[in-house]
């Protein structure tokens, strides 16, 4: 089943573009300031930033521009990527400030890196397997001591595993991290999986069965963060740089938190989706394995690479078949957090990564060596990043993202009104809501989200959100009407909205 519905719904997801006119200086960072070009890359790197496209391209209506443009219609303050071509990392790039009216971004710029700390962590914890350290199919109770698992869906057949923690499918309650505020007190590991003060995360439970079904968790992570600590009787963080950080040659990735003071002049600032500042630049996040991560797009080139190197058996820290093991029994086209897009030798693995005041994400075909990272500090960021990543394509020559390329179809107000409600999926349990608002639709997400949906050629009630290709279509009629979204069907059950 598409689980994309289910990780949409639990974990903030792509926000939605913000007026033009958001004032940025957005010229790239200079040479000195760590921005690599490989040679003969120059070419590619220019033809990419000069011509940027929506993801979405209306017929005769879409025309490129340069990531400057681009970065101003979507709001996003910084932007700081990395390109890698056949193996090695052809060339990086960062534009924008720091915080806005503050200094330039440059390709040593931190960025929180979200939910991409759990790849970090997996790959981490594969050396350690690796080593003889931990076992990913023991029960995790075995690892455990400064705390357990309440009783709930596992058993003794069916355990919780380091190997389900890690690729959501352990049960544990889903959902992701909202961090702490600056001058927040943080909650100790354990005050977090318990739910107990300061902490503000549910508690985490085995809801459903181990091994039986993916459900996106950073509760399991945590879980898996408590077990490492446990076993090896060390700081997380210098965990990750013993057994990750400096093997991989990862220059500025911490896990600290919070962030060394020492470090807040390199790192950007997070922004809202209206603009707004994150009060105190940033929340810290003491869910290190699930969201607590600073690194720069260069640090995770480098670990991309790393991956790549071992699928091909020329890594010198991971064997070649430690990283096959981990594609070889996908669950819903995901692969311990990753997404497979693709199939064969064309096949990428990807990750994407959000918290509050930026987004990022990471993706590398592990066959040809090619790919790309983007961090930035907004809200906005991840229609920013696909779009870079659609540029990556068409320059490139990838098989995997690309613009969507699509006909407006206009629609009366009576068809669209028609079409309001709450829609209920059942697999997985969730609603989503369609109002009519500015003589269109709106599709409601529970987290607050709105995409505003533009009606086009296709099925005769399809839609699609220009920022991100959301689509969603119609079947039905009034008593039994239908809504498709991410490959999974709703049903009306109310034309009013709660």
């Amino acid at each position: 089943m598409d689980r994309h519905l289910l990780v949409r719904l639990v974990v903030a997801g792509l926000a939605c573009p913000a007026i033009a006119g958001f004032p940025l200086n957005a010229a790239p960072a200079q040479p000195g300031t760590a921005c690599f070009v490989a040679d003969q890359a120059l070419p590619r790197q220019q033809q990419l930033v000069q011509n940027m496209l929506p993801s979405v391209v209306f017929a005769h209506q879409s025309l490129p521009a340069n990531i400057a443009t681009r970065m101003r219609w979507h709001k996003v303050p910084a932007l700081s990527v990395a390109a890698i071509h056949k193996g090695k990392l052809d060339w990086t790039g960062a534009w924008g400030e720091l915080k806005i009216g503050g200094a330039a971004v440059n390709c040593r710029s931190l960025f929180q890196a979200g939910s991409l700390a759990k790849p970090v962590t997996l790959l981490a914890a594969l050396r350690m397997k690796q080593a003889g350290l931990i076992d990913f199919d023991r029960n995790i109770e075995q690892y455990l001591k400064s705390y357990h698992l309440p009783a709930g869906r596992q058993t003794d057949t069916q355990p919780v595993t380091l190997r389900n923690l890690f690729a959501h499918t352990a049960g544990i309650t889903p959902g992701g991290y909202a961090g702490y505020a600056q001058q927040q007190p943080l909650p100790t590991d354990q005050q977090t999986v318990r739910a107990e003060s300061p902490g503000n995360a549910r508690k985490v439970e085995v809801l459903i069965t181990p091994g039986t079904q993916l459900a996106y968790s950073g509760g399991g992570y945590t879980v898996a963060e408590i077990a490492l600590q446990d076993q090896l009787q060390q700081p997380f963080e210098q965990l990750m740089r013993q057994w990750l950080i400096i093997p991989a040659g990862m220059k500025q990735a911490d896990f600290t938190q919070p962030l060394p003071s020492a470090n807040h002049t390199s790192a950007a600032s997070g922004y809202r989706a209206d603009g707004s500042a994150v009060p105190g630049g940033w929340h810290n996040h003491p869910e290190q394995a699930a969201a607590g991560l600073w690194a720069t797009p260069s640090d995770l080139a480098i670990f991309l690479l790393e991956i790549h190197k071992g699928y091909r058996g020329e890594s010198k820290i991971f064997s070649q078949a430690s990283i096959r093991e981990l594609l070889a029994r996908p669950v819903d086209g995901h692969a311990y957090g990753f997404r497979l897009n693709g199939a064969g030798d064309q096949m990428f693995i990807t990750h994407y990564g959000g918290t509050v005041g930026y987004r990022a994400g990471m993706t590398i075909n592990l066959s040809t060596g090619d790919g790309a990272v983007f961090m930035s500090n907004s809200d906005n960021g991840s229609a920013l990043g696909h779009e870079f990543l659609n540029a990556m394509s068409r320059v490139y020559h990838w098989p995997e993202f690309r613009e969507e390329q699509v006909r407006r179809k206009a629609l009366p107000a009576e068809a669209l009104q028609s079409l309001t409600g709450q829609y209920v999926f059942t697999r997985p349990q969730a609603k989503v809501s369609v109002v009519y608002e500015n003589q269109a639709l709106t599709l409601l997400f529970p987290n607050g989200d709105r995409y505003a949906m533009t009606p086009i050629e296709g099925a005769p009630f399809e839609f699609i959100h220009a920022a991100t290709a959301v689509r969603i279509s119609f079947a039905g009629d009034g008593t039994d009407l239908r809504l498709s979204l991410y490959g999974q069907t709703g049903r009306r059950m109310t034309t009013t909205m709660p």
